[in-house]
């Protein structure tokens, strides 16, 4: 039944329901009547904040027991103390959240609290943790600039919510230093945790070393401090808080010494991957194997390295070094099995500076145990003089990056900026180290240009030295082994409505891939070719279909015609290859889930699925 009024008064009451608290009264509306499931969808918001105690009271919450249906929450809690994180200010409003909400709101997945002060007189710790127990579908901790009373405080804080799988921690701190050998005790009594991602990062004076951090490493080294296997399934065996971490992310730390984090390691016994995504500095330089626990020793299970970002451009070079020796020292390099690095900017995969020798050396000492390499030159924005400077004189005197001792590599990706000083050499580039490559099992490989915008729209200079990448992956007998190769072009500013016609320049220009059928082009949003489609977990096969084959595209797709619309780009890249099929090649893109087979060549990972456009997702790489 239509309702009696205009949508206008319904959002008006809709929205008084939401100002008064009275969310299950709106899920109810929500319910009962198709036509109120938009306007009430907006006033059920997926993420809400609270700054007092009158907030959370304004929540109208049934007690009667009744079983009529109620709203199960937002996705995402915060919980604000002041309004920067110079203005820290008590939360006393998180115990009556907790209380009042806890077990009432189950979709309830984030909690994050902010700017806040954690004082024992306006938070019974006991009862607050009691309630927050009863949230048991927050998977994800954030903690933005908290100060608690002591690190305990912290441990108790993680360990009371029983789902939680991520924790991550900016700038937190503690009044009361240092820990004492009561708190290790307490710290081990703790119940088991779930935590798999553990997260540290510093938004300011990275380059400081504060009390409070090295406080946090120190208990969790301390409490970890004797044997403890990765804990089983099984539900009662004591074991430290952090001994099912599998992920450590860390941004902008600076720790005492690389042996005070080889002990952070050593306690963190299930780790698997490690990520850097900004400056990591160590004060005391220089690796005393000696400093780690004997009876531990480093996680046997770190097979990831992922230095990104800007870690080469802003650490310091130094201690750069004192981690890959690290690596080294402990044997870690000679299990990693994936390692993705950021060279400093420069001359493209050219080994420029004292952190590229030691980042270059890790990549050597891996020798056959590294099975994919992501080697990452992408700058985001222009980052300024790093702390590193060039070891050449030129840009042609620096080697490039040598992959020849990595015998049993399987994947690699080279992602890399265009511009218009290095567009018409970069493939040269590109070739230079692929011609490094001594692997046999190489099976995978994708080449990532990003475009700036000192190359505009004109990407001809870069299409010129396609056919030379094309005709080099295809003679050398080591890349035999091929079964996907990825080339893909972004290019600045908005999507363009000739993409479709340089997405298939793209692919005509690299014609012995195409034809081997392992070849998959992408211009921003146009796919062509194999992919990796992350829904499904599969390859995927984005066709192009000849102009014949026109009158067999299906409902709901578009087309262009071919021959009326070809570009310079095409017409270049079709005369240098002799493809005289080339200028009658049409993209095909769908707007329906279902199309019919395609008529180009076939791929072996073909799912029947022969049109893209796929969202744009910059410079990240399928897995």
């Amino acid at each position: 039944m239509a309702p009696p009024f205009p949508n206008e008064i319904w959002l008006d009451i809709f929205h008084s329901l939401a100002k008064e608290g009275e969310y299950d009264a709106l899920e109810r509306c929500r319910v009962v009547c198709r036509e109120f499931q938009l306007m009430t969808h907006e006033c059920l918001s997926w993420d809400m904040g609270f700054k007092s105690t009158e907030e959370v009271e304004c929540i109208k919450v049934d007690i009667s027991g009744n079983k009529m249906r109620r709203w199960r929450g937002p996705q995402r809690v915060r919980i604000y103390g002041g309004e920067t994180e110079d203005e820290c200010t008590p939360i006393p409003h998180l115990a009556p959240f907790a209380s009042r909400l806890g077990g009432k709101w189950p979709a309830v997945d984030m909690l994050n609290i902010s700017n806040a002060v954690w004082r024992a007189r306006d938070l019974d710790a006991d009862v607050v943790f009691r309630d927050l127990a009863r949230f048991s579908s927050i998977t994800l901790l954030s903690l933005y600039s908290v100060n608690f009373p002591t690190v305990l405080t912290l441990g108790r804080l993680v360990c009371a919510l029983p789902c939680l799988k991520v924790l991550t921690l900016y700038d937190v701190r503690f009044s009361h230093q240092p820990f004492d050998a009561s708190a290790i005790s307490q710290f081990r009594l703790l119940p088991r945790t779930k935590l798999e991602t553990f997260s540290l990062y510093r938004l300011h004076n990275v380059s400081v070393l504060t009390p409070s951090f090295v406080e946090l490493i120190d208990v969790i080294a301390a409490v970890s401090n004797r044997k403890c296997p990765v804990p089983s399934r099984g539900p009662t065996q004591p074991c430290p808080v952090w001994s099912t971490v599998r992920v450590l992310h860390l941004s902008g730390v600076t720790f005492p010494s690389v042996t005070t984090f080889a002990r952070l390691l050593c306690a963190l016994p299930a780790l698997e991957t490690l990520q850097v995504m900004s400056t990591c500095t160590f004060v005391k330089h220089g690796f005393d194997l000696r400093g780690i626990p004997a009876h531990s020793g480093v996680p046997s299970g770190l097979v990831a390295v992922e230095l990104a970002f800007d870690f080469d451009t802003h650490s310091d070079p130094r201690s750069v070094a004192d981690l890959v020796d690290l690596f080294v020292a402990t044997g870690i390099s000679d299990r990693l099995r994936h390692i993705h690095i950021r060279p400093s900017p420069g001359p493209l995969l050219r080994v420029t500076t004292e952190s590229d020798v030691s980042l270059n050396r890790l990549v050597r000492h891996c020798g056959h145990s590294l099975h994919h390499l992501d080697l990452d030159t992408y700058q985001f924005w222009q980052t300024g003089i790093g702390k590193d400077v060039s070891l050449h004189t030129g840009p042609s005197a620096a080697p490039y990056f040598d992959l020849s001792e990595n015998t049993c590599l399987k994947r690699l990706d080279l992602r890399v900026n265009v511009t218009r000083d290095n567009a018409s050499c970069l493939c040269t580039s590109v070739i230079e180290v692929l011609s490094e490559i001594t692997s046999t099992d190489i099976s995978r490989m994708t080449v990532l240009f990003r475009v700036d915008d000192s190359l505009g729209e004109d990407l001809r200079p870069l299409m010129d030295g396609l056919p030379q990448l094309d005709a080099f992956l295809s003679l050398e007998s080591v890349f035999d082994t091929l079964a996907h190769v990825n080339i893909e072009v972004y290019t600045p500013g908005q999507l363009n409505d000739r993409d479709e016609e340089r997405a298939d320049a793209l692919r005509a220009c690299l014609p012995r891939l195409d034809e081997r059928g392992i070849l998959g082009t992408q211009l921003n949003r146009t796919m062509i070719g194999s992919h990796w489609d992350s829904d499904t977990m599969s390859w995927k096969h984005y066709g192009v279909e000849r102009s014949a084959a026109h009158d067999d595209v299906t409902a709901g797709e578009e087309t262009r015609a071919g021959g009326e619309s070809r570009t310079d780009y095409a017409d270049t890249c079709a005369t240098s290859n002799d493809d005289s099929d080339a200028a009658r090649l049409q993209v095909v893109f769908a707007t329906s889930g279902t199309c019919a087979d395609t008529q180009a060549r076939p791929s072996p990972y073909s799912t029947g699925t022969r049109v893209a456009a796929g969202p744009a997702c910059g410079d990240r790489i399928a897995p």
